[in-house]
């Protein structure tokens, strides 16, 4: 199987950053380009294998429409409002179904394990607490830059292309950082020789 190339079309470029450095990590993919707009996506995505198109991206139906007439595989990243035959993933699917979507006929398994840094539970331990971007900032004490950067290295890691995902497959694993994301926090239990709590 020759490795494909691949662009993502999304309206917050972020996201479409951080669904490109996940999908790179898969066998079979060999470029991830990304565009916010629907003319330029429609354009460079006639050079693409597959294309990642978000469904509230403005003039998503149409560029979609077109790309696929010109044979062009289109997975649209979204939840359709009613039944319909185009590819769709919902953006709470792990990245490996988005890959799956892409090359049906590939390898979906990333290469990299799922390891989160310490800084990295922090960062979406609060996200899941509510936190904007902003809050969880000034509580790290680190820039709103930085907050994204971990924000967008978990999404890949975790193979999810947005924050709920993240959280739902922190949860779903049984994972989900505390706030500090540090054993230290929590209290100091002994076993006495009954087998009782102290």
């Amino acid at each position: 199987m020759r490795p494909r190339t691949i662009l993502v079309a999304h309206r917050a470029a972020m996201v479409a950053e951080g669904i490109a450095a996940g999908l790179q990590r898969f066998p079979g993919i060999a470029h991830v380009g990304i565009t916010t707009s629907s003319s330029e996506a429609e354009a460079r995505g006639r050079r693409a294998d597959a294309v990642v198109v978000d469904q509230y991206l403005p003039g998503a139906d149409r560029m979609a429409s077109a790309l696929r007439r010109n044979g062009i595989r289109v997975v649209m990243l979204g939840e359709a409002s009613e039944p319909t035959e185009e590819v769709r993933v919902s953006p709470l699917s792990p990245l490996s179904a988005l890959a799956s979507a892409l090359i049906p006929d590939g390898p979906a398994r990333s290469s990299e394990p799922k390891v989160l840094t310490p800084r990295e539970r922090q960062v979406i331990s609060l996200a899941a607490e509510g936190l904007s971007g902003k809050q969880i900032a000034r509580e790290l004490g680190i820039s709103t830059k930085t907050v994204e950067q971990h924000k967008t290295h978990v999404f890949t890691k975790l193979g999810v292309v947005n924050q709920t995902a993240a959280v739902h497959e922190l949860l779903k694993a049984g994972a989900a950082a505390r706030r500090d994301a540090e054993i230290g926090d929590f209290p100091d239990f002994r076993v006495t020789a009954t087998g009782g709590n102290v």
